[in-house]
């Protein structure tokens, strides 16, 4: 009998909790702000040597490890622009509020020959909020909810062009997470 339920647990047990990342990216943020406000932010994403080789192995048709325009097409279609059914693997939130996340502009994508040949996205999402008396806490989340990309944020303080007087209570979780106040 003892058996049977390990049997049947080992069966019946959902295979998400069998998840694991199959690749890791470097997550950054710049943040754009205005006078009038929170203008949005680009994102570069540095992909790991294994998946970067799988995505230069399939795009790099020349192998000159350089995106040809032609080539940064079929690096938009098949590796970027998929990405919209997970929200481009990041989640917006406005004082605790997930907000929809405007659809990415400027993609681009390089090969870094430095670096282990890594590959390199880089695109803006556009935000347009208002300063608001008090304060906005903002939160952008990198995740993966299918578990199959895990996301680190190296960096160790917040990238802002605008006034960085107006920005308080920076919170950076190296798991992928970044946290702000601006006013």
């Amino acid at each position: 009998m003892k058996r049977l339920i390990i049997l049947l647990f080992a069966i019946l047990l959902p295979v998400s909790l069998f998840a694991h990342p199959h690749s890791s990216i470097n997550a950054y943020a710049h943040y754009y702000f205005d006078e009038s406000g929170f203008m949005g932010f680009y994102i570069q994403w540095i992909f790991d040597p294994l998946y970067s080789s799988q995505i230069v192995y399939e795009c790099d048709i020349d192998n000159n490890l350089s995106f040809s325009k032609e080539e940064l097409k079929q690096v938009e279609a098949y590796y970027f622009s998929r990405l919209d059914d997970y929200n481009f693997y990041t989640d917006l939130r406005i004082e605790g509020r997930k907000e929809a996340l405007g659809t990415p502009v400027n993609f681009s994508a390089e090969i870094d020959t430095d670096d282990d040949n890594v590959v390199i996205f880089t695109f803006y999402v556009p935000v347009n909020r208002p300063y608001k008396s008090g304060g906005t806490r903002v939160t952008v989340d990198f995740t993966d909810h299918t578990n199959y990309t895990a996301f680190i944020c190296p960096q160790r303080s917040l990238s802002v062009n605008g006034d960085v007087n107006k920005i308080s209570s920076v919170v950076i979780n190296r798991l992928g997470s970044i946290s702000f106040t601006y006013q």
